[in-house]
């Protein structure tokens, strides 16, 4: 019976000693393919290159079981546009795969909101701030990168309260959706939002190769707004209105 024991865990202690040498120490597993997993090519770049700064987080022919998880987030997480990132091994094919999760900004800080100089501020879908540095901004749009150019600026104030923040942000993004959705079908380009408080917002747009402002006080009874605009651009003698207030739908003034 001794014996028996004995032998049954010498067997356990071969076998667990060859697994740990296949996995981190032979080259039987070994990273063949690093697979980026996100639709953004030029974040995918981006990010194939953060991995291969030295010292490389990984490289092909490392053993895959010894691949760091959490120094290869650490390192991702650098990138401002990468909000959180997962690892996945697959050991028989020997695929690493990395997923990003980005942060998609749609609006870009004014120095009113963002004060810091070295750094562009950004609000991202889930209304968080985030902060790019200016030099890789300017390259980005010097470059050619006009998707930099087009996300709408914002301005809120500096010194609110928690909520008051909180009920900011989510009123200048339904007035962003609102362009995006909406009102960019009907010709509308969104170029800033801002707003003193939750009863002041204010939007500018290009509209028909006109800079047009308008007021829409809060955000409540969005619809309505958008029928009113409608109806008063398509008025005789309105073919170069530059301001519309929408504070009050019901008695709204354009000139």
């Amino acid at each position: 019976m001794r014996l028996h024991l004995r032998l049954t865990l010498l067997i356990s202690l071969i076998l667990s000693g060859t697994l740990i040498y296949l996995l981190g120490f032979s080259q039987v597993f070994v990273v063949k393919e690093i697979k980026i997993g996100i639709k953004d090519k030029e974040i995918a770049t981006r990010v194939e290159q953060m991995l291969a700064q030295p010292p490389a987080v990984v490289e092909l022919g490392d053993q895959i079981a010894r691949v760091d998880r959490r120094q290869l987030a650490n390192r991702l997480r650098q990138f401002a546009l990468v909000e959180n990132v997962e690892v996945d091994r697959n050991l028989i094919s020997g695929r690493l795969l990395v997923k990003v999760f980005s942060r998609s900004p749609i609006a870009r800080l004014t120095s009113t909101t963002s004060p810091q100089s070295a750094n562009v501020g950004f609000m991202d879908s889930g209304l968080d701030y985030f902060y790019l540095p200016r030099q890789d901004i300017d390259q980005a749009i010097s470059s050619g990168d006009l998707s930099w150019q087009q996300i709408p600026e914002l301005t809120l104030p500096a010194t609110t309260s928690g909520e008051e923040v909180s009920q900011l942000r989510a009123g200048a993004r339904e007035l962003i959706e609102l362009f995006g959705q909406e009102l960019a079908a009907k010709g509308f380009a969104l170029q800033r939002v801002s707003a003193r408080d939750g009863d002041s917002f204010i939007t500018s747009a290009n509209y028909s190769g006109r800079s047009i402002e308008i007021s829409w006080g809060n955000t409540s009874d969005l619809g309505l707004k958008v029928e009113v605009i409608q109806r008063l651009l398509a008025l005789d003698g309105n073919e170069t209105v530059r301001r519309i207030n929408l504070r009050d739908p019901l008695k709204p003034t354009a000139r």
